[in-house]
C-alpha cells in the first residue's frame, strides 16, 4: 500500500489531498500556509489546520509528501516547509517545489509550459530534463498581464482622462462602483493607501468585463504580455512549436481573457498545443509525490 500527500500552498489558501494506492481518500482546505504571504505564525497555524483535517497516523509515515508553495524562492519559505513536513514521511521522501511546478503534472504532463495568471503572472516549463522560468518577479518589478497589472493600467487610463478633462466612461463607472469610490481622486488615494497587490487584482474581472474600448486594449496588451512569457520559456528551452502550453490561474476563468491569450500564443508560436487546466493544482503535488515514492522504492 502506497500512501502519499500532496499540498498546494497558494498566497490566498492551501489545499491538500491524501492518496492511497492511486485513490484520493481525503481532502482538506485551509488558509494560506505560505510564510511570505502571511508570516510564520499564520503559516504554521494554517499548516496545522490543513493537516489536522486528514486521517494521518504518526505511527505510519507516508511514502512521500510533495508541497508546491507560493514564494518558495523567498528566504524562509522553503526552510519552514523543510522543518514541518519531513516528520510526516519516511526519511528523504519530502519534495518541495514552486507552486507553479504543480500545473504540468496536474494536467497529466511531464513536459510543457505552464502559464499562470492571477494576482501575478509567471511562465515555467520543462523539456528534456531542463527547466526554465520567465516572469514571476512580483508586482513592483514585473507581473505583466496579471490581475494587478490590468487594474493598475485601468487606473492610469482614468487618470489620463482626468488630465484631459474627458469623461470616465464605462471603465470608470464600473471601478468606482466596485471600489466604493465616487471619483478618480478617491480611487487614486485608495490605490496608494492599500498597497497589497492581491486586493487590487481582485478588481481585474471588472476591467475584463467592461465594455469600455480602453478595457479591450488593456486585455489585449495583457494577452500579448502573457503570450510573450510562454513563448520565451519555450524558446529558451529549445522546444518545438507543439510543446503543450497549459493555462492556469483564476483569471483564465474569464472567457474574454482566455480566448485573447490563446490567440496571442498562436500568433507568437503557431502550432502550440494550448490547454486550460480543468482540475486542481493540488493533484499535481499528488502526482509528484507518487513519482518520488516510486523512484525511491
Amino acid at each position: 500500500m502506497t500512501r502519499v500527500l500532496g499540498l498546494d500552498i497558494g498566497a490566498t489558501g492551501s489545499r491538500a489531498q491524501l492518496c492511497v494506492d492511486g485513490e484520493i481518500v481525503a481532502e482538506s482546505k485551509a488558509a494560506s500556509a505560505s510564510v511570505v504571504a502571511v508570516g510564520p505564525a499564520s503559516a504554521k497555524a494554517a499548516l496545522a489546520d490543513i493537516l489536522a483535517q486528514l486521517p494521518l497516523d504518526p505511527q505510519q509515515p507516508l511514502d512521500a509528501v510533495c508541497a508546491g508553495s507560493a514564494g518558495i524562492s523567498v528566504r524562509g519559505t522553503r526552510q519552514f516547509l523543510a522543518e514541518h513536513l519531513p516528520p510526516l514521511a519516511r526519511p528523504g521522501r519530502t519534495v518541495i517545489v514552486k507552486d507553479a511546478m504543480l500545473i504540468l503534472p496536474a494536467a497529466g504532463l511531464d513536459e510543457g509550459v505552464a502559464l499562470i495568471c492571477g494576482t501575478g503572472s509567471v511562465a515555467i516549463g520543462t523539456y528534456q530534463g531542463h527547466e526554465m522560468q520567465c516572469g514571476g518577479w512580483g508586482h513592483l518589478l514585473g507581473d505583466e498581464g496579471s490581475g494587478y497589472w490590468m487594474v493598475r493600467a485601468a487606473l492610469r487610463v482614468l487618470l489620463e482622462r482626468r488630465d484631459r478633462g474627458a469623461l470616465m466612461g464605462d471603465l470608470g463607472d464600473r471601478l468606482f462602483e466596485a471600489t466604493g469610490t465616487d471619483h478618480i481622486g478617491a480611487l487614486q488615494g485608495a490605490f496608494y493607501s492599500q498597497k497589497h497587490p492581491r486586493h487590487w487584482a481582485g478588481y481585474a474581472p471588472v476591467v475584463i468585463g467592461s465594455a469600455d474600448p480602453a478595457a479591450a486594449v488593456i486585455v489585449a496588451d495583457a494577452a500579448d504580455a502573457l503570450a510573450g512569457l510562454a513563448a520565451a520559456v519555450a524558446e529558451r528551452l529549445g522546444a518545438p512549436p507543439g510543446l503543450p502550453v497549459v493555462l492556469s490561474g483564476g483569471l483564465f476563468r474569464h472567457a474574454e481573457l482566455e480566448t485573447t491569450v490563446r490567440i496571442a500564443i498562436e500568433e507568437t508560436r503557431p502550432g502550440s498545443d494550448i490547454r486550460t487546466l480543468t482540475g486542481e493544482a493540488v493533484t499535481g503535488a499528488v502526482r509528484l509525490a507518487q513519482a518520488a515514492a516510486q523512484r525511491l522504492g
